[in-house]
């Protein structure tokens, strides 16, 4: 009996903001950047949550031109391309920042993520991991 009224003194109340996800998705996240070899650097990238509003009014946009757009004219090579360049618009637009001295800018994202396709990867990933805004900065990945 004494281990039942342990448990319902021990139970935490909450309140409805904490359960709030955006402020977080919207501050971002820190993306630790690794050289192609793995060495680790002191550079990072600023991520954005999938679910922030910014993100997803891009990625409205983009869904938006893919449907109006008439692939029955098209090549395969060409509907290849332009989803290619869609995908690194929708990641460049969530990287809202960086640790580099270059000023930033979404086109110099959009070239930094055009050549190097697994930091792009990473960038949605992190984007799409909600858990991952909550949790504690970690080392380069």
């Amino acid at each position: 009996m004494a281990t039942k009224i342990k448990d319902v003194a021990e139970i935490k109340t909450f309140a409805l903001a904490d359960f709030f996800a955006l402020p977080a998705l919207e501050a971002g996240k820190k993306l630790p950047l690794t050289l192609p070899d793995g060495t680790e650097t002191e550079h990072y990238l600023i991520v954005i949550g999938a679910d922030a509003p910014a993100a997803r009014r891009r990625l409205l946009e983009l869904g938006r031109e893919v449907r109006d757009r008439d692939e029955s004219k098209m090549s395969d090579d060409e509907v290849y391309d332009i989803n290619t360049v869609n995908t690194i618009k929708y990641r460049s637009s969530l990287v809202t920042g960086w640790s580099f001295d270059t000023p930033f800018s979404k086109e110099a994202v959009s070239e930094l993520l055009a050549q190097n396709p697994g930091l792009s990867q990473e960038i949605e990933l992190l984007a799409s991991n909600r858990s991952r805004f909550f949790a504690q900065d970690s080392k380069a990945s």
